[in-house]
């Protein structure tokens, strides 16, 4: 099968969305499939995989222009199936990873309701290059033909409601690779990673891993990590990069107990940080379907997470803890104390292990792999 996978931006090392398609792309790869990636721009090609950068990154005509180089590529190079991380109209699969644009626009008027106002205002009147990609998404979500999938169930609900979408939409869970290292070598990073911390084995280690300190709610993190960090031995690393970092830092100066939360530039390999960790924290405001909750779970690790993180589904067998939303500091430091507990976290973490296959690549991939036949099938019987 002869597959293009788009993508507005090639660049793995980033994480989220850019991993996901480098890692499906790998894994279509591996099981004897043509595949290609389409984008606006790629920083990084990975080996063994066609990467086609067909511009049109910067402008609203741009955008345009893209989607359009899309379908015409992909019909130049016999592709069997174009699946969409950005909205291309025409394209066979829509899967926006990132969720849609109305359901980014509404989770921002829980946290910043006047800007969300004016986005919106600017959205629908198509005066923003985001106008016009929110003007191509409700074209591939309104076209029948295109098969939409949603990452997690709240995406494909957000579909639903937010775009009048039912019929030829499906949820395919997403899933994540991890390296296969030896106990040996978790046990070398987590002495290397908790000795930089000046952590003990019995101090609990939070992590945070994030590229959008707001979005992630990690001002949030900071106030109930400092409700319970005078009552317990622990800490909590946050990492990332982030322009205005230093609010966070004096933030955490102001509420938190000396060198409790630390602060560490984005990891290339973060599989290190996890095998330091004892548990993950992301209190999301908005989240698809977050990576490193499913890469935490693969991992053995539990996760405090919120309800508007698609990821959330992946815990309801006790793999983690889940609350309503960032803004409950006291449901987010309740929640901390529990994972302060070794018994409760041995206990998350045997369903972490539990879930981990369900939480894999290969699995998505089988899905994926179904849904293109299905595709294929549909077409020549239609054709014929």
């Amino acid at each position: 099968m002869r597959i293009a996978l788009v993508i507005e931006r090639m660049q793995p090392s980033r994480g989220g969305r850019e991993r996901s398609v480098g890692e499906i792309a790998a894994a279509l790869s591996a099981r004897g499939h043509e595949v290609a990636v389409y984008c606006q721009q790629a920083p990084q090609k990975p080996e063994g995989m066609a990467v086609r950068v067909l511009g049109g990154e910067g402008s609203s005509a741009g955008m345009v222009n893209f989607a359009r180089a899309v379908i015409r590529t992909a019909r130049q190079e016999g592709i069997d199936i174009v699946h969409a991380a950005l909205p291309i109209p025409g394209a066979d699969v829509y899967q926006p990873r990132g969720g849609t644009i109305l359901g980014n626009l509404a989770a921002k008027r829980l946290r910043r309701p006047v800007i969300a106002a004016v986005q919106g205002l600017a959205l629908n009147l198509g005066w923003s290059r985001r106008g016009t990609a929110l003007a191509l998404e409700r074209s591939c979500i309104a076209n029948p033909a295109t098969l939409c999938l949603g990452v997690s169930q709240k995406v494909v609900d957000e579909i639903g409601a937010l775009y009048g979408r039912r019929e030829n939409l499906r949820l395919v869970h997403n899933g994540v690779a991890v390296p296969e290292v030896s106990d040996d070598q978790r046990r070398l990073w987590r002495k290397e990673w908790r000795d930089r911390w000046q952590a003990g084995e019995a101090t609990t280690v939070f992590l945070t891993v994030a590229q959008n300190f707001k979005l992630k709610g990690v001002e949030q993190t900071i106030a109930a990590f400092g409700q319970i960090a005078r009552a317990n031995d622990c800490r909590l690393v946050i990492v990332g990069r982030q322009s205005g970092q230093g609010r966070y830092q004096q933030q955490a100066l102001e509420t938190c107990p000396p060198g409790s939360v630390i602060f560490e530039p984005p990891q290339e390999d973060v599989f290190g940080l996890y095998s330091a960790a004892d548990a993950v924290v992301l209190l999301s405001w908005y989240d698809a379907c977050s990576r490193v909750v499913l890469e935490a779970l693969r991992w053995g690790l539990p996760s405090l997470t919120t309800r508007l993180n698609g990821a959330a589904e992946f815990l309801a067998d006790g793999a983690g803890i889940v609350i309503d939303t960032p803004s409950d500091i006291a449901a987010a430091s309740e929640g901390m104390t529990r994972l302060c507990d070794p018994q409760a976290r041995q206990a998350m973490s045997q369903a972490c292990q539990a879930a981990s296959a369900y939480a894999s690549i290969d699995r998505q991939v089988d899905q994926l792999l179904e849904l293109y036949e299905n595709i294929m099938r549909d077409r020549a019987g239609g054709a014929g």
